[in-house]
């Protein structure tokens, strides 16, 4: 397909790819508009739906809890005597504040970033939900005390709204946490997107953008200021025109998001590109300049009508800090050990049935201060897999100097399941409680591959390798080497207690996916 750069209008005149033939709308361009305004709406309405559900989930459970537990005095000891009664016209009243409690999200700001964001986190979001609830529990007992008589006492009235905020405290997190995970399964609600910048830059977008589905969006093509013969040597890149056809290429393809992602054309070209978007309503998010050395710990300024990012110092990685991530993973290692302990048992059974061998497959890795270490795993391939990889080398799938191969054939059928289910890395606990490695950090890398690492890339070695990480829980075997030293560098350089707690919730997500495991 042809597509020349003083083209204009021609991206209009031209076939969707065999890829995005599901597209719609050949000949009525404004239908795809219609049907996005449709979609935002649908879209930013699941979330506050869900939690109006659960909402109501709570008030009936606390009418349960009153009715079984509080009328028949068996919390007296806990509430005192004299509550009161907890009846069926309390918990319908405390329907009627349902409307309430969702307002108060929507002043808290919660519902706007399912629409003006890409992915919204669960984690993240926990310390605004909190203090959400807690004025949406005040605000309902004040409520119920205006509607209520004085057949319905203060104490049950208090009660059973505190009932209802302790259950919910649990219970909203993890509704919207399901209803997140199933949309990164399946995904109803993606969107046609645009990247403006066809370089390198934009296409880890595309990757990354493929790899996650709960983003919503599906890359339909490019746009960029390059020649027809430099769009063509970029065989994975479908250039669709140049940034001066934008609005008849939202228009065809019924875009809802255009990414910034480091185009050629001119500085200015992009500023009316951004100011188009605004005028269709189109979404648009930039990727910014040294993005490499940003996270969401950065601090937006003002000064004076420019804005600035101002970055965080260092990840502190002082003695109680130290101390409180070694005491993190020797929790979390025993607790780990005591539950799995079945799962190891049969995992080195079956290890030693299928094929002959050892049990545990024994590397020797870089550590912390480039300190090496022997790192343990389930042996998940035949005992000759050393020898045979230099016959294997030009057959990797991997960028750089890490070697995968997604159809190993070193690997035994049971390795190849436990590889699945990451039930091979387990083993790596000993090195936890021997404090060689952590629970949370950047992948151990054999030496050859350490080594490898300079510049930033080297700042990896600056804490403890990791059983999981943000390799791991992003695209694991999937992500180019370039990309993990990035993700290194962030992790190295932005870390916290908190974000090693959010990693390890999302790695039993990714082990159900089993996202880039081979």
């Amino acid at each position: 397909m042809e597509n020349t750069p003083e083209s204009g209008l021609g991206a209009q005149k031209q076939s969707a790819p065999d890829e995005w033939s599901f597209l719609p709308y050949e000949t009525e361009l404004e239908a795809p508009r219609r049907e996005l305004q449709v979609m935002r709406t649908v879209r930013a309405l699941v979330i506050p739906t869900v939690d109006a559900v659960t909402i109501a989930l709570a008030l009936m459970f606390s009418f349960y809890i009153g009715q079984n537990w509080v009328n028949v005095g068996r919390l007296s000891s806990i509430l005192g005597a004299n509550v009161g009664s907890i009846s069926s016209e309390l918990m319908l009243l405390g329907m009627a504040t349902i409307p309430l409690w969702l307002l108060v999200f929507t002043l808290f700001g919660v519902y706007r970033r399912e629409v003006t964001r890409l992915a919204v986190s669960t984690f993240d979001e926990l310390p605004q939900t909190i203090g959400a609830l807690a004025v949406g529990a005040w605000l309902s007992v004040s409520f119920l005390l205006l509607v209520t008589d004085d057949t319905i006492s203060f104490k049950a009235t208090w009660v059973f709204v505190a009932i209802a905020w302790l259950l919910l405290i649990f219970m909203l997190p993890l509704a919207r946490a399901v209803v997140r995970i199933s949309l990164s399964f399946y995904n109803p609600f993606q969107t046609s997107a645009l990247v403006v910048g066809a370089g390198e830059v934009g296409r880890s977008l595309i990757g990354r953008l493929h790899r996650h589905k709960e983003y919503g969006l599906r890359v339909v093509g490019f746009l960029d200021s390059v020649s027809p013969e430099e769009g063509e040597r970029r065989g994975d890149v479908q250039l669709l025109g140049r940034p001066s056809d934008l609005r008849a290429i939202v228009d065809r393809y019924g875009i809802s998001h255009v990414l910034i992602a480091f185009s050629s054309a001119p500085y200015t070209r992009i500023l009316e590109v951004i100011h188009e978007c605004q005028e269709m309503k189109v979404g648009v998010s930039v990727v910014p300049r040294f993005f490499e050395a940003l996270s969401a710990r950065v601090e937006m300024e003002d000064v004076e009508g420019l804005t600035m990012a101002s970055l965080p110092h260092y990840a502190s990685h002082g003695l109680l800090m130290r101390v409180a991530k070694r005491a993190m993973d020797l929790l979390g290692a025993t607790v780990a050990t005591i539950i799995i302990s079945p799962v190891l048992l049969l995992t080195g059974l079956l290890i030693k049935v299928d094929s002959p061998g050892p049990i545990l497959f024994k590397q020797e890795r870089m550590g912390k201060n480039h300190k090496r270490f022997t790192m343990y795993k389930f042996r998940s391939m035949r005992i000759d897999a050393e020898a045979m990889k230099d016959q294997l080398e030009d057959q990797s799938d991997a960028a750089g100097p890490i070697f995968k191969m997604k159809d190993d054939p070193r690997i035994t059928r049971v390795g190849r399941v436990i590889r699945r289910l990451s039930i091979d890395e387990l083993p790596q606990l000993i090195n936890v409680f021997r404090g060689e490695m952590s629970l949370v950090g950047p992948r151990p890398l054999p030496l050859e591959e350490a080594e490898a690492c300079t510049g930033t890339a080297d700042m990896r070695h600056m804490v403890q390798p990791g059983i999981t990480g943000l390799w791991q829980i992003l695209g694991r075997s999937d992500i180019p080497f370039e990309e993990m030293m990035q993700l290194d560098y962030i992790y190295v350089t932005n870390w916290t207690l908190r974000w090693d707690f959010k990693i390890i919730f999302r790695t039993f997500i990714v082990i159900i996916r089993k996202r880039g495991a081979y």
